[in-house]
Formats: C-alpha cells, sequence, structure tokens
C-alpha cells in the first residue's frame, strides 16, 4: 500500500456540498479582473501594489484549494467576504455617486464574483462541518 493511498481514497469519494474547484475557478477570474481594472484604468479603491498582492493572493489561495485540507477553505470563506467587503462596498458608494457607468462595472463584477464565491465557500465549509459531526 503506498503513502497517497489516504489521499486517493478521499478524492475517488463523492464529496457532497464541496464547491472548492468553483471557488477556486471564481478566484482566478476575480483576481483577472483586479488585473484588468488596474491595467485599464487604475480606478481601484487601492493602490497598484495592494492590487498586485490580491492577484498574487488569490492565485495562491486558488492554487492550493484542495477537498483534503478543511483550513484553506476557512481562508477562502474569509478572501471572500473581504472580497464582498472591499468590492461590494465600493461598487454601491459608486452607484450611489452616479459614476460613470464604466467606471463601476469591472468593481460590480468583482462583487458579484465574490459574492457567488462566499455562497459557495459557506456550502463547502458547511458540508465539511457536517461531515465532521
Amino acid at each position: 500500500m503506498s503513502e497517497d493511498a489516504p489521499f486517493i481514497e478521499v478524492l475517488e469519494q463523492k464529496k457532497p456540498h464541496y464547491h472548492g474547484d468553483s471557488v477556486r475557478m471564481l478566484f482566478v477570474i476575480a483576481a483577472g479582473l483586479i488585473f484588468l481594472a488596474e491595467l485599464l484604468d487604475g480606478n481601484l479603491p487601492f493602490p497598484t501594489t495592494i492590487a498586485v498582492i490580491m492577484v498574487v493572493v488569490l492565485v495562491i489561495a486558488a492554487g492550493i484549494t484542495n477537498p483534503v485540507q478543511v483550513w484553506i477553505h476557512w481562508i477562502n470563506l474569509a478572501f471572500s467576504i473581504l472580497g464582498i467587503l472591499i468590492f461590494g462596498g465600493t461598487a454601491l458608494s459608486r452607484f450611489k455617486s452616479d459614476a460613470p457607468f464604466s467606471e463601476s462595472f469591472i468593481i460590480g463584477c468583482l462583487a458579484t464574483v465574490f459574492l457567488i464565491s462566499l455562497y459557495l465557500a459557506t456550502r463547502t465549509m458547511r458540508g465539511f462541518l457536517l461531515r465532521s459531526t
């Protein structure tokens, strides 16, 4: 029996409520949108250095997300919450201030991506918590 047997066994089981793959995809999309927003107009609510750090952190979180380690899903949940707070708040404030649509569109898309990732990350955590009881 190889050392990887427990890992392979876990991967072969069907994981109800596991949406880590979707969260991973959404984080890569969010990273791409942040990069695109900074490239097009730099109209994000923080400096360019922070934007680049966010891109790197989101891609790393996406890359290490897996169905075996629960801790990364807590991190994904936290990143989703932070994304909603940052981009959702910015999108709403720009909407209320009658900012041009082109200025707010990518921010609104980012808020939506993080909203969906929050839902899926929460469902994943619920699945892990239900399995442990």
